[in-house]
């Protein structure tokens, strides 16, 4: 089809916290979360803002594309809220790294990577841009509640790139939306206006676990069924499985519904937890940078999150 991945790129937050450090501070245990979530430990934002984030993990990907800024045709940041509601994180991505090209950011919560592919996909099939930065970043720290213990023990902070040159390493794209703006939620600022006379809530992630729970199952095999039949190919074709990494036992009922081996299905949510939109790009870094894929290898993305938005891409690894 349109692209292929050239090169990757990623960012963690440096301070790790682990589940034991959280029972320090509220009423909950390594046992408790690790059981319900597979998470052990994950990095939270100190000094570093989401654009610090950001432009590292893009010199890293850029680098290892082995393009210049000068190559970079377009700048598409996938986020839920950057360090200012305005100018878009993209934008200080292409101030840090000297590229001038169209930047902007889009929000599709914990699927914008897979929705920042399928633009990109757009673009490159229809002869617009040739070379494409997409990059990834969320402070999930500074969108939780920390007095909610049941939510705010499942994310970390971190930052992911990929850098997309025209090729055919792309199989298949399938994004989707059932809307839903009450299963997850996060409030907004009000701001200052004199004349507003809605009430302000608590600008928080809400969640309500088991209607999520029961979402992210069907969706992400419905977006799987999807973009197999896309491609043309079977879940035998899959050589890794790289899904969004909300919960273990999501990812483990995903995988055994498809009938995939464990090697095969790529996780980090033991130490980086859910990273909403960062979550797949800083895993396929994660592997990428082990050599654990083979040109010719087949990769599964699938993703969900709030919206209720949900996606799966299939690129074959050219590197």
């Amino acid at each position: 089809m349109s692209f292929r991945i050239s090169g990757t790129g990623s960012r963690l937050a440096e301070k790790v916290v682990t589940n034991d450090d959280l029972a320090k501070i509220m009423d909950t245990s390594d046992e408790w979360i690790s059981t319900r979530t597979g998470i052990r430990s994950r990095h939270i934002s100190t000094y570093e803002t989401a654009g610090y984030l950001a432009v590292e993990a893009a010199k890293s990907a850029l680098s290892d594309s082995g393009l210049k800024a000068e190559d970079i045709d377009c700048v598409i940041c996938a986020t839920m809220r950057g360090d200012t509601f305005t100018p878009a994180t993209a934008c200080k991505v292409s101030e840090e790294l000297g590229i001038r090209a169209p930047a902007y950011d889009v929000n599709a919560a914990c699927s914008g990577m897979i929705y920042a592919f399928d633009i990109a996909d757009g673009y490159i099939r229809s002869g617009k841009y040739e070379n494409i930065l997409v990059v990834t970043v969320e402070q999930m720290s500074k969108l939780v509640d920390w007095e909610d213990r049941a939510s705010c023990v499942l994310f970390g902070d971190g930052a992911g790139a990929v850098v997309l040159q025209k090729g055919d390493g792309l199989k298949g794209i399938h994004i989707s939306c059932a809307p839903s703006t009450t299963m997850i939620y996060g409030d907004s600022f009000c701001g200052t206006s004199i004349y507003n006379t809605t009430q302000e809530a608590k600008p928080v992630l809400h969640m309500q676990g088991q209607e999520v729970y029961k979402f992210a199952v069907s969706a992400m095999m419905a977006e799987v069924d999807a973009v197999l039949e896309r491609a043309g190919l079977t879940t035998a074709d899959i050589d890794y499985f790289l899904p969004h990494q909300a919960n273990m036992r999501i990812i483990d009922g995903a995988a055994k519904r498809l009938g995939l081996k464990p090697e095969r299905v790529l996780t980090n949510i033991q130490t980086c937890g859910n990273m909403s939109a960062t979550s797949i790009s800083v895993l396929l870094d994660e592997y990428a940078k082990k050599n654990t894929f083979k040109r010719g290898d087949k990769l599964l993305l699938v993703a969900f999150g709030a919206g209720m938005t949900s996606g799966a891409c299939i690129v074959e690894w050219q590197a």
